[in-house]
């Protein structure tokens, strides 16, 4: 069992070193960019709105994804030329750990109608060390009035298909379980009570694991948590309440602060994990009938993400295609655009949006 712990391990620093030291050098930024103020937040609105008209003027239905890892590993305009490309209006743009959440403002200041500036999440060492310094320099980003949003933050959080060949123990650095109860999730959740800017949760909707996510949406009523990648079960043994849409209907009538953004297909993951998806025999998806009904049922409640970081790049636009051409193109139009961009702009703004 050592053995295969410490192999874990030495897999878990050289995948590390080698995303951090593929694709483009990283990028640099001057003095004068990093020093720069965000705007302020009612003019940033303004010219967020801006951005999705211009696509609404061009009947485009505008996407904003509420999920994309940025570790500088990607070049911004490639990144600027596939939103364009994909009808993505805004980017909540979640900075990996060591560039801290300053990242998402300097790109923000430089493109200020295309990201959405976003705190880093809790997908490194230090959330899941429960490291003070990271947690007090995210209360004060959170309360810096700077953000719109939180990043994505882990709680119970599988190993990634391609560690499969070895043994995985949970509490090695690929398989890991901060829960949602935890002291550091606490202080995630009562940040988003104060001040309302919603994060990103990723929670493993094992049924043993759905009670400690239920006491705290009970406890921190006023927090706006997007509960990520729904559609899916990762395994009918231990995911029993999530093996239709019954799980999913119950938190979203029990929970009025719950929403979720939905899953999205990776080549290492089965077909029959998609559960929101049927495909026939031509590898052809559709959107299942209960989930459509589960999805127009609650209108308000999803939003999209691409969860893309620079990996799997490659696959944006077929991420993208596949929302469009599936899940919004068979629910009815005024959900579509719920989905696609409503949801995820009254969370960011506060506001509804007036059409």
């Amino acid at each position: 069992m050592r053995k295969y712990a410490l192999l874990s391990l030495v897999l878990f620093v050289i995948a590390s070193q080698i995303l951090s030291c593929t694709g483009p050098k990283l990028q640099e930024y001057s003095t004068t960019e990093r020093d720069a103020a965000a705007l302020k937040r009612n003019e940033q609105i303004r010219i967020f709105e801006k951005r999705i008209r211009e696509l609404l003027g061009k009947e485009i239905l505008p996407i904003i994804d509420v999920e994309f890892h940025y570790g500088r590993r990607i070049e911004i305009k490639n990144l600027i030329k596939k939103m364009d490309e994909n009808g993505v209006a805004l980017i909540w743009l979640m900075p990996w750990e060591p560039l801290g959440s300053e990242e998402s403002l300097i790109l923000n200041k430089l493109y200020p109608d295309r990201f959405v500036p976003t705190t880093v999440g809790g997908d490194g060492p230090l959330w899941h060390s429960s490291d003070r310094g990271f947690l007090e320099k995210l209360k004060r980003d959170v309360h810096s009035g700077k953000y719109f949003a939180m990043g994505e933050f882990e709680a119970r959080h599988y190993p990634p298909g391609w560690l499969k060949v070895v043994k995985v123990n949970r509490g090695s650095p690929w398989d890991t379980h901060m829960p949602v109860d935890s002291e550091a999730m606490q202080i995630v959740f009562d940040l988003s009570s104060k001040t309302g800017i919603p994060f990103l949760l990723h929670h493993e909707a094992e049924d043993e694991l759905l009670p400690e996510l239920e006491r705290m949406l009970a406890s921190y009523t006023d927090a706006r948590v997007i509960w990520c990648h729904v559609g899916w079960n990762r395994n009918p043994n231990t995911w029993k309440k999530f093996r239709t849409t019954d799980g999913a209907r119950e938190f979203l009538t029990k929970c009025s602060n719950l929403y979720f953004d939905f899953l999205q297909l990776q080549q290492s993951e089965p077909g029959p994990r998609a559960i929101m998806y049927d495909v026939d025999p031509r590898g052809s998806f559709s959107l299942n009938r209960e989930w459509k009904k589960l999805v127009e049922e609650f209108p308000d409640r999803f939003m999209l993400s691409s969860d893309i970081n620079a990996s799997i790049f490659d696959r944006y636009d077929e991420t993208i295609a596949r929302d469009r051409k599936v899940l919004l193109k068979e629910v009815r139009k005024d959900v579509a655009e719920r989905i696609a961009y409503k949801n995820a702009w009254k969370l960011m703004t506060g506001e509804d949006w007036v059409d």
